[in-house]
């Protein structure tokens, strides 16, 4: 019995370092496999077959669950299926898998920013740009959540409006243009690429552009409305309203000015323009800012191949002009 006992641990003693050797080459093995499956899947989702995609990523992870690679690649399939609070999960667990991950980042700010969670959108490409500063997507992706965050912002309001206007006695504090501008929701000028097609395509200078032109027509209608209530502030000291609406134009005014660093970064990368080019550098007059953005959209129409987008921006440019004729009156 003690000879089988003693001849029983020097077998352990022989297999449990043969063990350790297999257990790699396994291991090795399934990282091989799961990589396979993540370029089948790959080859599928360039196909449009997110659901079969999705399944040969999920394979890899069950393989594999430390392989960053995959989660990235089924956060994609899952974004493009509109499933988009589970694209921000496997983002997210790639980042923990691997928290250098530009492609983690850049995938999961526009999963954010079709859930509408523009802060969280603008952080991700924030770190995507900071990870990749010559990722232009990145920057495309930003410019678009900040301009985004900004007419969620002036929509989110309009219970203000409607308020003040069902009050006779609130009637006061809105004599002037100032209103009138306030009151202007001319989302159509702006020319934004799909989030799909801006995720699989590089930006387009032309888009860039008409952008920059939208973003400093709205600064130049908060100009003139901050102006018309600093009128009324001076005609009548006792308008505390108005002095509420001042306040709040130039905060409103302000969150254009990262639209506009954005989409020209998005300019100076493309096209080798400093973003002087594409903006003054500095913070221009009201009617500096009708002259930048006329400028742009000039500058997207000659740049432009797409009939649609020139209209846009042509009837941008003519929408410039009359309300420019009508403050002039």
């Amino acid at each position: 019995m003690r000879n089988k006992f003693i001849g029983l641990l020097l077998a352990c003693a022989i297999l449990l370092p043969l063990a350790a050797c297999f257990q790699p080459a396994a291991s090795n093995n399934n990282a091989k496999q799961a990589a396979q499956l993540v370029q089948k899947g790959n080859t599928l989702s360039q196909q449009g077959s997110y659901d079969e995609a999705i399944g040969e990523y999920t394979a890899a992870i069950e393989l594999d669950p430390a392989l960053a690679d995959a989660y990235i690649a089924r956060g994609q399939a899952y974004y493009f299926k509109d499933r988009n609070l589970m694209a921000v999960s496997d983002y997210s667990r790639a980042i923990e898998l691997d928290p250098e991950s530009t492609a983690a980042y850049y995938g999961r700010g526009w999963a954010h920013l079709a859930n509408r969670a523009y802060d969280a959108a603008i952080s991700d490409f924030t770190k995507a740009i900071e990870l990749d500063p010559t990722l232009v997507r990145a920057y495309n992706g930003r410019g678009w959540a900040y301009l985004n965050k900004a007419q969620w912002l002036f929509e989110s309001y309009n219970y203000l409006f409607i308020l003040f206007e069902s009050h006779s006695d609130l009637a006061k504090a809105f004599k002037g243009r100032g209103w009138l501008y306030v009151k202007q929701e001319q989302w159509e000028m702006a020319v934004i690429p799909e989030l799909t097609k801006a995720m699989t395509q590089d930006p387009d200078p032309a888009e860039a552009y008409c952008n920059v032109g939208f973003a400093h027509t709205k600064e130049a209608q908060w100009a003139h409305a901050i102006a018309d209530y600093q009128a009324a502030i001076t005609s009548d000291p006792k308008l505390d309203w108005s002095r509420f609406n001042k306040s709040w134009a130039l905060d409103m005014k302000a969150k254009w000015d990262p639209v506009i660093a954005d989409y020209s970064k998005i300019i100076e990368l493309l096209t080798a323009q400093s973003p002087a080019s594409a903006d003054s550098g500095s913070t221009p007059t009201e009617a500096e800012e009708w002259n930048l953005a006329v400028a742009n959209y000039k500058e997207a129409i000659k740049l432009s191949q797409d009939p649609a987008l020139i209209q846009k921006a042509e009837e941008a440019i003519a929408l410039i002009d009359e309300i420019r004729q009508d403050i002039n009156r």
